[in-house]
């Protein structure tokens, strides 16, 4: 069954950082809790493709995924290699200026073999999988980013975009 889920948020720094930050996705170790390492195999003007190891609910899960920078306005993915319950895993992050800083939208889309995710995520109905799934989805992108606010908001964070500034 193929699900949609939506999250939106706001960041208080330019689309361009923010950008820049979702785009380097070695950062992300360093953000959010939940990505545990970023792996790039392949790195190319707007093209990326890494494998990123998570930890969701005491679960690890590696997964392969591509994506497609329109800088700095947004970033489609999609994962070849989706964790084992989903049959895919697609979707866009988008970057947009606003009153307060920027404005973040990610559209998260998933495939789910029902069986599949009643067995890996220990679940008694397929609803519960798909309830599951999308729960923690919202709350890893709410993750993303929350994260990367604060961390532009820190002294690292500055840091980084003075630099980015300077070059």
């Amino acid at each position: 069954m193929i699900l949609e889920r939506t999250d939106k948020g706001s960041i208080q720094a330019s689309v361009n950082d923010v950008f820049h930050c979702f785009w380097r996705a070695e950062l992300w170790p360093k953000l959010t809790d939940h990505v545990v390492k970023v792996e790039m195999l392949e790195e190319q003007d707007g093209y990326q493709r890494y494998a990123m190891h998570v930890n969701v609910e005491s679960k690890n899960y590696v997964m392969e995924t591509q994506r497609i920078a329109v800088a700095p306005r947004s970033i489609s993915f999609q994962q070849p290699k989706p964790p084992i319950f989903m049959n895919s895993h697609s979707g866009v992050w988008t970057f947009e200026a606003g009153s307060s800083g920027t404005e973040v939208s990610v559209v998260h889309r998933v495939d789910v073999d029902d069986q599949k995710a009643i067995e890996t995520l220990g679940v008694a109905t397929a609803e519960d999988a798909r309830q599951k799934i999308m729960g923690n989805l919202h709350r890893n992108g709410m993750a993303m980013i929350n994260s990367v606010n604060e961390f532009l908001q820190s002294k690292e964070g500055r840091t980084l975009r003075a630099k980015k500034m300077a070059s």
